[in-house]
């Protein structure tokens, strides 16, 4: 059985990440920022077993700095699509193309996102058509496919949806109920859009380190102990 994450992920340039971050942080901040969370994320979910990590990038010409940055032990493919819907639908269908049985989509947005609910999500896929994780801001960290059903989900679960709005998760479940659908539920969790959300990624690293915790993502931790110093 075959199993893949694909990771969304863009070249990480100045005014091009991160850019609500913006002027909190610095645009070069933002992009150190942002190379920090993709990172930390691609190490941690390196140590799942038996799952092929896939780097969906933007814009055309990324791969080649991507690869700098995370190795040559992923897959690389290029994410094709006017808008986010259609680019989720075609990394899906990629991923059933090249025979994977079991397909997550995830961002790179959530670098603390325990890789335990990664393997949850797969795990939820041995009995549901799709797996969502719900953020806490309206939208989704992960979404992902049994390729046994996948024809009847895909793209249609991905169109009419308000990308970047609160609505994101309500109307993206809505649509999948629509197709009678099973679906498969992960806890919640936040990503890092905003200076506020910043703010409280960091309050949460610095509490799990007091409490003596394992905390994975030790470049996000690194930096942001020194942007808020």
């Amino acid at each position: 059985m075959k199993t893949c994450v694909i990771v969304f992920a863009k070249n990480p340039v100045s005014n091009q990440v991160k850019t609500r971050l913006i002027p909190t942080l610095s645009p070069e901040q933002a992009a150190i920022l942002y190379t920090a969370f993709l990172t930390d994320w691609c190490e941690a979910l390196a140590k799942l077993p038996g799952v092929d990590r896939i780097i969906a990038y933007t814009p055309a010409g990324a791969r080649s700095d991507l690869q700098a940055l995370i190795g040559d032990d992923v897959r690389y493919i290029p994410q094709i699509g006017a808008d986010l819907g259609k680019r989720l639908a075609s990394a899906t269908q990629w991923a059933t193309e090249q025979g994977y049985t079991k397909t997550l989509l995830v961002g790179s947005d959530s670098p603390t996102l325990p890789t335990s609910y990664i393997s949850k999500a797969f795990t939820r896929l041995n009995s549901r058509d799709v797996v969502i994780g719900p953020s806490t801001d309206g939208g989704y960290y992960l979404i992902g496919f049994s390729a046994r059903n996948i024809a009847m989900t895909v793209p249609f679960i991905f169109e009419e949806i308000a990308w970047s709005t609160a609505d994101v998760f309500q109307q993206t479940v809505a649509r999948i109920q629509s197709l009678k659908a099973t679906i498969g539920l992960l806890p919640p969790w936040y990503d890092i859009d905003t200076a506020e959300d910043l703010a409280f990624l960091y309050t949460h690293i610095s509490a799990m380190r007091l409490a003596g915790e394992t905390m994975p993502a030790v470049r996000t931790e690194s930096l942001l102990t020194e942007i808020f110093s």
